[in-house]
């Protein structure tokens, strides 16, 4: 898979809390190298609640299931980001995230951010204003519905 579809998936989401980059295609060919991609089966979780691990992915293909304590939460459609949360704080994970059917995510590890940051800043910069924009969202939403503590 290659930047492109990863683009075009973020570009179609449809939802409050897509991603809104506004990076150029040259920008985002100088992401992509910071990236990791994981071939998804279903069954196949990208994080377990409770993990402490600093990474994010963006779904590019498939469906994703959000579960805490064996109940649904949410089902996540290519294009969203997911894992933020401990990304930026270090904190333990929410909740679990498994693949419900074959997909591809892109990562980004914390560790691969900072060499972003050091090497293209200004792409690091743009990176998580659209990022901090996605966790504003989901915060308010969170609020909203009661689910905030």
């Amino acid at each position: 898979m290659n930047i492109q579809q990863l683009v075009d998936a973020i570009g179609a989401l449809e939802a409050n809390d897509a991603l809104t980059c506004k990076l150029t295609p040259e920008e985002w060919k100088k992401l992509a190298p910071y990236l990791s991609t994981r071939f998804l089966k279903p069954g196949d979780a990208l994080m377990h609640e409770g993990d402490s691990d600093r990474e994010l992915f963006i779904l590019a293909d498939g469906e994703l299931l959000v579960t805490l304590g064996g109940s649904v939460l949410a089902r996540l459609q290519p294009g969203t980001v997911v894992g933020e949360g401990s990304f930026f704080s270090g904190q333990p994970r929410s909740a679990t995230v498994s693949a419900s059917q074959p997909g591809v995510a892109w990562a980004l590890s914390w560790e691969r951010f900072e060499a972003l940051s050091h090497k293209q800043p200004k792409l690091a910069v743009d990176l998580v204003k659209g990022l901090a924009a996605v966790l504003a969202i989901r915060m308010r939403e969170a609020i909203l519905v009661g689910h905030f503590t």
